[in-house]
């Protein structure tokens, strides 16, 4: 079968689908992936066919610019978010449309890339979302004050401007959000121990466990972050996603005084312009892009902005997360980790202090109680079935 992945975003909504990608391809499926120009590289790094769609678009910018004018607010980080990603995909439309006529099958992505494209060459689409939340439900008595507000907010700043672009190529207009998933299939790829199955999801949501990164061919840490990890205890990673430079600078600050407060040693992802210019003892190493998996089975405590991967990457290596959510689902997935005892109560990036910070590292070393939580949740996470080969085996059931 000739099936096309459609996502565009930052890496952490790309880096999924290459996992189910090289699942699909060894299954022996001709995969393509349709993304954002600047994140074609990365997949060919993984041995997958990319074909660039929409202008190249740095998403570390525009994510750093997004935050800045969010002003912390959740629920103006994810309109802003939304908004980005209505623009993204229709200028991504003509690109996508025409590497989706030849293919069998459509996989689209929480944004919506590839749907209008499907329906308009009249192909088979399915949905992958990595956002429980997000997952359509039967409807079971009246919606509740706060659902008729979040069904607003998505109406006016989502399906909306989707629909004034779906008049605009001539597709079908939808009635709400959960219109714009597929009826025949919807994959969720979340460990049934993180997001509890819901009777109420609909029959053709199928749940998988996470589909985890393969190793890079090749690929092997660098030595003198190597000599870092064995010059002492355990050190705390710190990876927090993407910033505008006076957060950054800030936030770096915040962190230094946090890790000598609580006297540990750290990796710090990221940033590494900002720590060229700023002076920090031998305790901190700043490293560049590391596979997160592999990072995070070296540390002992794992802190982050709540991303989907990100947060994936440090449930399934088995130690406490301290969530510090920037927009959007970030802060669900900080409100689940704080719910299954795997990390103190998350607070946002303008809630931070260094003083807070430092009590969450303490907190998450100590926490006996907590640590052990972390180790059971993926020992559970472990006992299920890949979920790589478990969402292929559910093409080849249902498709």
């Amino acid at each position: 079968m000739r099936i096309v992945i459609a996502t565009i975003g930052s890496r952490g909504d790309v880096q999924p689908y290459l996992n189910l990608g090289q699942g699909l391809r060894d299954a022996g499926h001709e995969v393509t992936l349709a993304t954002n120009p600047t994140l074609c590289p990365l997949a060919e790094q993984h041995g997958l066919h990319a074909v660039p769609v929409g202008r190249p678009v740095d998403m570390g910018a525009e994510g750093a610019r997004l935050m800045a004018q969010s002003f912390d607010n959740m629920w103006l980080g994810m309109i802003r978010v939304m908004q980005l990603g209505g623009r993204l995909v229709e200028e991504a439309y003509p690109d996508v449309l025409a590497v989706c006529r030849t293919t069998d099958l459509v996989v689209t992505s929480d944004t919506g890339c590839g749907v209008v494209e499907a329906e308009k060459l009249d192909k088979p689409w399915i949905s992958v979302t990595l956002q429980p939340a997000r997952v359509p439900t039967l409807p079971v008595g009246k919606p509740t004050l706060l659902g008729k507000l979040f069904g607003w907010t998505l109406g006016n700043f989502f399906v909306g401007p989707t629909n004034r672009f779906r008049k605009k190529v001539g597709a079908p207009l939808v009635k709400d959000i959960t219109t714009m998933l597929s009826s025949r299939l919807i994959l969720l790829p979340v460990s049934r121990h993180v997001a509890p199955p819901n009777p109420q999801w609909r029959p053709q949501v199928r749940q998988t466990n996470y589909w985890n990164a393969r190793p890079l061919p090749g690929w092997a840490p660098p030595a003198a972050l190597l000599d870092f990890l064995s010059a002492g205890e355990k050190p705390v990673a710190i990876s927090l996603g993407v910033m505008s430079a006076a957060n950054a600078r800030q936030s770096m600050q915040m962190v230094l005084d946090a890790l000598r407060q609580a006297g540990v040693r750290a990796i710090v992802q990221g940033w590494e312009d900002i720590l060229k210019s700023m002076v920090f003892s031998s305790s901190v190493y700043s490293a560049g892009p590391l596979p997160h998996t592999w990072l995070f089975s070296q540390v002992a405590v794992v802190v982050h902005h709540g991303g989907f991967g990100t947060t994936a990457a440090g449930m399934c290596a088995g130690v406490p997360s301290i969530v510090i959510p920037h927009v959007i689902d970030q802060y669900y997935w900080g409100q689940r980790v704080f719910e299954l005892g795997v990390g103190p109560r998350f607070f946002s990036r303008g809630q931070m202090t260094s003083d807070k910070l430092a009590q969450s590292i303490t907190q998450a070393l100590t926490d006996v109680a907590m640590r052990a939580k972390a180790s059971a949740l993926v020992a559970a996470i472990r006992c299920e079935v890949d979920g790589v080969s478990e969402a292929v085996g559910v093409f080849e059931t249902i498709l």
